[in-house]
């Protein structure tokens, strides 16, 4: 019976951790995902700060639609007068601190995925327990069977921030998306 020497263990323990606390799932409504997707809203507002290692968001669309469509490559958060007033929803209002939100995190780059993942799909695989109340993590199993280079990246800022790795890009505009995968 082959053995796993420690190195391996750490390595791939490491990349794990690496991988588990870069991804998060976050509650969206579909109208807030919906200006995201159009580019009409280039930052999404929270209330609290997440933590410095979130790179991306995997959004979970609340009622009617409860599923994981979109995925968002993230800055980090910032405060009101660092979000710049360029005509994206909210913007202003943020600067202005006429929004109760504290932190603004902009949208770097926005993947569809090709199967959006129903709530009830995402439970029965265990990747999460239910909807997010705040933000719960992405697990390993998941990043591995849903990678963005294979998703349609429709949102790209990657001329201003360079993403990671290269990804798929896709000119094509935001459409209905096909039903939810059960």
């Amino acid at each position: 019976m082959g053995r796993t020497s420690s190195s391996t263990t750490t390595v791939r323990a490491a990349t794990v951790a690496r991988a588990g606390r870069a991804d998060i799932f976050m509650s969206i409504k579909p109208e807030h995902i919906n200006n995201i997707a159009t580019r009409a809203k280039n930052h999404e507002y929270r209330r609290y700060i997440l933590p410095s290692s979130v790179r991306r968001i995997w959004f979970y669309t609340t009622a009617p639609f409860s599923r994981v469509e979109y995925v968002a490559r993230i800055s980090r958060g910032k405060i009101p007068g660092e979000v710049p007033e360029d005509g994206g929803i909210g913007n202003e209002d943020f600067n202005a601190g006429r929004e109760l939100s504290e932190y603004g995190y902009e949208i770097l780059d926005l993947w569809k995925l090709k199967q959006p993942i129903s709530l009830k799909l995402a439970v029965s695989k265990g990747y999460m327990k239910g909807p997010p109340q705040k933000y719960c993590r992405v697990p390993l199993s998941l990043l591995e069977s849903c990678p963005l280079d294979r998703q349609d990246h429709i949102i790209s800022a990657s001329n201003k921030y360079p993403v990671e790795r290269k990804q798929s890009q896709s000119a094509e505009a935001p459409q209905p998306s096909p039903k939810s995968t059960e």
